[in-house]
Formats: C-alpha cells, sequence, structure tokens
C-alpha cells in the first residue's frame, strides 16, 4: 500500500471513532501508534511497573525527583536557599497580591508550614503583607523590590538544572509534551487545591463515579495478576 492511501486510511478509521478530532490530534495519535509499535528500549532498567498508566506515573515522578534533586544541588551554590522559597516568591510574583491561603493551596504545602515560610519570607522583608479589603480575615502578599531581586536571581540559578535534564530536547517534542501534560496539570491542580483535607477514597468516587471506580479496580487487580505471573514465568528478583 502506498504512504498516502495508508496515512488516509488511517485518518478514516480514526474519525470514524473521534469525529470531533482535529488533523493535529490524528498525528499526534498515528505518531504514537507508530512509536508502540517499534517498541521502545527497556524502562527503569527493568523495573518496569504492570502497565502503561502506572510506567507514565513512575516516569514522571522519577523524573520530578530528579529535577528536583538538581535543584537543591544548584541551590547550594553560594547563597543557599530553601526551593519552597522559590515555589513561593514565584507564585506571589506572577499573581501580583495574592492571599495567603492561596499561595499555600496552589503549591499544595499543610498550611502550618505555608504559613511559616511566608512569615519567614516577611522577616526577610522579601514580601510585605496587607489585610484583604474585602475580607478582613484574610491577608495579602506580594513581593518586595527585595523579594523580586531574589526570585530573579534564582530564575537563573534553577535555569540550569532544568536545561540539563530537558534541553536536548527539541522544540517540537517539548511543545507535544506541553500539549499533553499541561491540561493534566491545570486538572488536577484545581482538583487537589480545592479538596486537600478529602479522604482519597471519597475523591475517587466522586471524580470517576462508582461503575467506573469498579471497573477500574478490576482491570487493575487482573493486570498485577498477570504482571506476577508474568515475573515467575521470566524469573522474579524480588523488586518492583
Amino acid at each position: 500500500m502506498k504512504p498516502v492511501v495508508e496515512l488516509i486510511s488511517e485518518w478514516d478509521s480514526y474519525q470514524g471513532t473521534h469525529p470531533d478530532a482535529t488533523v493535529s490530534d490524528f498525528c499526534k495519535h498515528y505518531l504514537a501508534q507508530a512509536e508502540m509499535s517499534k517498541g521502545s528500549e527497556q524502562l527503569f532498567s527493568g523495573l518496569e511497573p504492570p502497565d502503561q498508566t502506572s510506567a507514565v506515573a513512575k516516569l514522571i515522578g522519577r523524573l520530578g525527583a530528579i529535577l528536583t534533586t538538581y535543584f537543591k544541588l544548584a541551590l547550594k551554590e553560594g547563597d543557599e536557599v530553601e526551593l519552597d522559597v522559590f515555589y513561593c516568591l514565584n507564585t506571589i510574583f506572577h499573581q501580583g497580591e495574592v492571599r495567603k491561603i492561596d499561595v499555600i493551596s496552589y503549591n499544595f504545602f499543610e498550611q502550618t508550614t505555608g504559613i511559616d515560610l511566608l512569615n519567614r519570607l516577611k522577616k526577610a522583608d522579601y514580601i510585605s503583607e496587607r489585610t484583604d479589603p474585602s475580607d478582613k480575615r484574610a491577608k495579602l502578599v506580594q513581593l518586595t523590590g527585595t523579594g523580586k531581586q531574589l526570585l530573579f536571581s534564582l530564575y537563573q540559578r534553577l535555569y540550569f538544572p532544568a536545561y540539563l535534564l530537558f534541553g536536548e530536547m527539541s522544540k517540537v517534542d517539548i511543545q507535544l509534551m506541553l500539549s499533553l501534560l499541561g491540561p493534566i496539570e491545570t486538572k488536577h491542580g484545581k482538583i487537589l487545591s480545592e479538596n486537600r483535607t478529602r479522604g482519597f477514597n471519597d475523591l475517587l468516587v466522586e471524580i470517576l463515579g462508582p461503575e467506573m471506580l469498579n471497573e477500574v479496580k478490576r482491570y487493575q487487580e487482573n493486570q498485577i495478576t498477570r504482571f506476577a505471573a508474568k515475573k515467575e514465568e521470566t524469573g522474579y528478583s524480588g523488586k518492583e
């Protein structure tokens, strides 16, 4: 089959199950299918989770841990600064003037930890604070000139860890990654910031619904059973 005919056939098949899809959506799908058919190099030195969803979670989790470690190493060079200080200053800078509780929620801090950090930043003259005119119980914070200077110096110091990890990726691949992961971060950042005090099982039921949750549980149990059986056949090492 000629490539152009094959492409048209694939598009026709894809549009049948995704009637509202764009050409961009199809291209992402087509390239992903091509990568899956080729297979991939062994991830995690062979310590792969039982399914793709868990593999994605582990990959993003490990990349996050690697990046955080690089960040902390970079912050030890020169005047040592806590990474959470950067997160707070960055949040306040982008929001201009913001309630303390919103800074804490956006960064997923425990409330006592966040309040303590913000108070230390105020004492060091990195942020200023005033009562919210619309809610006398709330406090608004914004960066001082000293706080902005510190933040801009941290931007420079923390660029290099990010470049070290992702700098070799092409702009196209980076944009693709942003377009795929960005909506997930937006969705779950909002969910988590609004539901930190709730139990996780209650959250699962509300988001997925009881029927879908039971279906996912059955799928998970089946995947783990198959995963364990496969490990036994190939020689289970006792790791993941």
